[in-house]
């Protein structure tokens, strides 16, 4: 009894760490997510600007043309970026994963001390844990296999 005990405070253990991995990704790729949004925002509006004042500054002329080629450049770039990585997605498959993790945590909590000593209860709760794992492991690999084609 005390090795079956013990294996499911394992269980636990180890879906409380997927759960804090999972979060820190989540949070990860949402910062990376915001962040290059803005600058191709910024970038895409600093390139609107600097047309539009390009003639009025003859003697700058050159230097905002320089400009509005860097921006430009940077906008594809960081587009680009967005669009091979998808931080977006990454952020939405680490959250939905962590959250489908977070209500197995919360069936372990709630488990009366028969279940936590019941091998099948065990078992159970080790095959919701391994298929919430594949299923963001497989969107994981789909987005990446999509990018790829």
């Amino acid at each position: 009894m005390n090795q079956n005990n013990s294996n499911f405070e394992i269980l636990q253990g180890e879906i409380q760490k997927m759960i804090d991995y999972t979060s820190r990704r989540s949070y990860l790729n949402k910062r990376k997510s915001f962040r290059i949004y803005i600058c191709v925002a910024i970038s895409s509006a600093l390139i609107t600007f600097l047309v539009a004042i390009g003639d009025d500054f003859p003697v700058w002329r050159e230097s905002i043309k320089m400009l509005t080629l860097f921006f430009s450049a940077l906008s594809s770039i960081l587009a680009a970026w967005d669009g091979f990585f998808n931080h977006k997605e990454l952020w939405v498959i680490y959250g939905e994963t962590r959250d489908y993790l977070k209500e197995l945590y919360l069936k372990t909590r709630l488990a009366s001390e028969s279940d936590k000593n019941n091998p099948e209860y065990i078992k159970k709760l080790h095959g919701e844990f391994q298929s919430i794992v594949s299923k963001g492991n497989f969107k994981w690999k789909e987005l990446r296999m999509d990018e790829n084609d």
